[in-house]
């Protein structure tokens, strides 16, 4: 299943997909910290392995350029999430007057020119309804291309896989097959549902259980990649020190996390900056970069390149690669027909996420 990579980011698609059997051929990004994460963490693992990785704006890139990075291998498979500021509730909601918006066009150009067997579109779930729902409607009739493609387009919970974090988005796939790919099975749910034979969620309390003390210099050398905090008055230790469990602080609007629930959605931030962490459930600080990306269930091993606001922005705009694998899993088998024995517990392991082991 050769796979082309865009908009790659921080490699959240990239790792889950690599993971589930998908060979990368080339990744691409127009952020140059993104791009050299990605170069950086190559040949850590069995199945994550070298690729050439284009770091440039798509609107320069031919599909040609691409086939030919991909040494003019087939390309099977392409995915990606053109940038979603344009149509996320935390955004303006601006959708295609704002350049960002117009990227979508961009990703749907490159699959008219390299005709793949399948794709799959990730965006934020407000895709759906900005301007009157009129811009969701004429994307899936362009990403059809005439009914070249059979599209599908469902929304997905994270934490209901196993991710330990809130986080709703929409997948649009495309495959020329027969039929429309069915929206994928949940595994995980709440403890307060009747059971259902599913796990329980994961949680904040699971994910940062173990997680050093960090440091405040990004000078430093922590103990984890990316493990840097920042540095707070006292007066804003005092007001951390005083909120309850879900309670969101007055001044900088982030919640403090409850050690029995997922995270709330890591956010990116504004253009200008941002990217600040939740509030850590147990420290009167705001969460690292590091402990972001365990709630998005990047393993530690994944090294980010870049300090503070470029590494959160990587983490903040990523699939979460634990759920990427298991859809990439799914799909495998829907599209490809390639049946696999992976499980939600045999992806834990493969990732060495050690900190949602059961």
């Amino acid at each position: 299943m050769n796979t082309l990579s865009l908009f790659s980011g921080g490699g959240g698609l990239d790792l889950g997909f690599s993971a589930a059997g998908y060979n990368i051929l080339c990744s691409s990004d127009v952020d140059e910290y993104s791009c050299s994460t990605l170069q950086a963490n190559q040949n850590k693992t069995g199945y994550f392995t070298s690729h050439p990785v284009l770091c440039d704006d798509i609107k320069n890139i031919s599909a040609a350029k691409f086939r030919e990075l991909s040494n003019n291998n087939s390309i099977d498979f392409v995915i990606g999430g053109p940038p979603c500021q344009a149509f996320s509730i935390f955004g303006k909601r601006k959708g295609l007057q704002d350049p960002r918006g117009n990227l979508v066009f961009e990703y749907a150009r490159i699959i008219d020119e390299l005709n793949p067997k399948g794709f799959l579109f990730e965006n934020v779930a407000g895709l759906k309804t900005i301007h009157g729902g009129q811009l969701f409607e004429k994307l899936i009739e362009k990403l059809s291309f005439g009914g070249r493609y059979k599209v599908s387009a469902h929304e997905y919970q994270v934490a209901d896989f196993g991710v330990p974090q809130f986080r709703q988005r929409i997948f649009i796939v495309g495959c020329q097959g027969e039929d429309k790919i069915p929206p994928m099975d949940t595994n995980h749910t709440s403890p307060n549902t009747i059971f259902n034979g599913h796990m329980p969620y994961k949680t904040v309390g699971i994910a940062l259980s173990d997680m050093p003390k960090p440091i405040t210099d990004w000078r430093g050398k922590p103990e984890i990649d990316s493990h840097v905090g920042r540095k707070h008055s006292q007066r804003i230790i005092d007001r951390y020190a005083s909120l309850k469990f879900r309670e969101r602080d007055p001044n900088t609007r982030i919640n403090k996390l409850d050690p029995q629930r997922p995270s709330y959605t890591i956010i990116v931030g504004s253009d200008k900056g941002g990217g600040k962490g939740h509030v850590h459930p147990f420290f009167p600080r705001e969460v690292t970069p590091r402990e972001s990306a365990r709630l998005q269930t990047f393993p530690d091993w994944w090294e980010f390149c870049g300090r503070g606001r470029h590494v959160i922005r990587q983490v903040g705009n990523a699939v979460p690669p634990l759920f990427a694998a298991q859809l990439a899993d799914y799909l495998a088998e829907k599209i490809f027909d390639s049946k696999s024995t992976d499980t939600y517990n045999s992806f834990v392991k493969k990732l060495k996420l050690h900190f949602l082991e059961e």
